[in-house]
């Protein structure tokens, strides 16, 4: 009866349904940020971000400083004079220059975005990798077990002769089998690890030392999407094509502003001799050879490309959390079928299988076949289980709703633009 309790004993831990508390979710959200607050990945895209700050304030200078201006002429009559050129904006191509920086500030924020939310599902899935791969080993471990206990009782059957020679060498050779599946799952943990270890950057051993719990899947107020526009609408990939268009635009513009000669006005004052001398000048370039015209379609033709990418964005967008948001309800359906009532009728089988067999009433072929299907069903509820949990992560970034399980990383604030700007356009 020792093998029997073994089996029903880890079938009873393993099978009852389990929840997600407030406390347990909390957990792994606190969790979660800790990964994303010091990965080397988030501080190289806030770098990025933080550049782009500084260069929409580099945009929002004048664009020309003045030039100072000193002259002697020694000739017949000394001419000593002093002036100063300053060199005019004209068209606003400061504002237009502004206007440019402070999108491709936008995009860098919505870019770090995508990069913490990316991060944070790479993060999710290998961890559900590495805690299915333990609950898998255990489960191995305890069949390594059980075969080898298996495989003495056999033995001491036949040598009481109410086993073949043949029915013990099935079951030395499911032992042995057992044995063989316990290495590989060994080294497939190890694997798994290894990656989440990666994956955790700076820091990853003592993340590795307080993992969170993943016993099942954390319910969403925001399942199932109740409108798929405002959903796509607010996903920072959306955000991203719809920014990199306004930034097209803003080129746009800035082309055509700079199109537009800066005229430089100077004035000198000085001494020709005993004479008072004054001077005033002004001079504008000519785009006569060369109008930039050329530069004005680039960009019109890049804003083209740019609305096509949009367009293709929102299309793969949609099919994407439409397909999440299908792999995710056959996954919760098939699991709530399980928890209602395969547990317990797997349970019962494994005792019954146990009780049969050793009663004699069962061949050890049979009972072999049998238990294997038991516990490759076990298997199979570990495997369920991360499915479930990885449908669940990618629903997760394809609405958006990840968003929440992670604080904001930038502090940065979008300088405003001036409204004569957006208006000019």
């Amino acid at each position: 009866m020792r093998f029997l309790n073994v089996i029903s004993l880890f079938a009873c831990a393993l099978l009852l349904p389990s929840t997600v508390g407030a406390n347990e979710q909390q957990k792994l959200e606190s969790w979660l940020n800790q990964v994303v607050q010091h990965h080397p990945r988030l501080q190289a895209a806030q770098a990025s971000a933080d550049k782009a700050s500084a260069e929409l304030r580099a945009a929002n200078q004048p664009l020309f400083n003045p030039e100072l201006e000193f002259e002697y002429e020694r000739a017949g009559v000394d001419t000593k004079t002093a002036g100063i050129t300053q060199t005019i904006d004209w068209g606003d191509k400061r504002l237009a220059q502004t206007h440019l920086a402070d999108y491709k500030l936008q995009l860098s924020l919505t870019e770090l975005t995508v990069a913490q939310q990316k991060l944070t599902a790479e993060v999710l899935l290998a961890l559900v990798t590495y805690q299915a791969s333990i609950d898998t080993l255990k489960i191995i471990e305890k069949r390594s077990n059980s075969m080898s206990q298996f495989f003495s009782i056999a033995k001491q059957r036949y040598q009481a002769g109410d086993l073949t020679e043949v029915e013990l060498a099935l079951a030395q050779l499911a032992s042995s089998e057992a044995n063989f599946e316990l290495a590989d799952a060994r080294s497939e943990l190890i694997i798994n690890k290894q990656n989440l270890y990666v994956v955790l950057g700076s820091g990853s051993n003592s993340l590795l030392m307080s993992l969170p719990v993943m016993s099942d899947i954390p319910t969403s107020s925001e399942y199932p999407v109740k409108d798929s526009n405002q959903t796509l609408d607010r996903l920072p990939e959306m955000r991203l094509a719809l920014t990199r268009m306004n930034i097209a635009r803003a080129e746009i513009k800035l082309r055509q502003r700079e199109q537009r000669p800066n005229p430089s006005i100077g004035i000198k004052a000085g001494k020709e001799g005993n004479d008072n001398l004054t001077s005033l000048s002004f001079s504008m370039p000519l785009f006569v050879r060369n109008n930039l015209s050329a530069e004005v379609e680039a960009a019109q033709l890049l804003l083209i490309q740019r609305e096509y990418e949009a367009t293709s964005t929102r299309q793969a967008l949609l099919a994407q959390l439409t397909s999440a948001e299908q792999t995710l309800q056959v996954n919760r359906q098939a699991w709530a079928q399980w928890e209602a009532t395969g547990g317990q009728h797997l349970l019962r089988k494994e005792k019954l299988l146990g009780r049969l067999w050793e009663a004699g009433e069962l061949s050890t072929a049979d009972y072999l076949v049998q238990l294997k299907q038991s516990l490759d069903t076990e298997e199979s509820v570990i495997r369920q289980r991360a499915q479930l949990w990885q449908s669940w992560t990618q629903w997760l970034i394809a609405s958006g709703d990840i968003a929440k399980w992670i604080s904001p990383q930038s502090s940065l604030q979008t300088n405003s633009i001036p409204k004569k700007l957006g208006s000019g356009e």
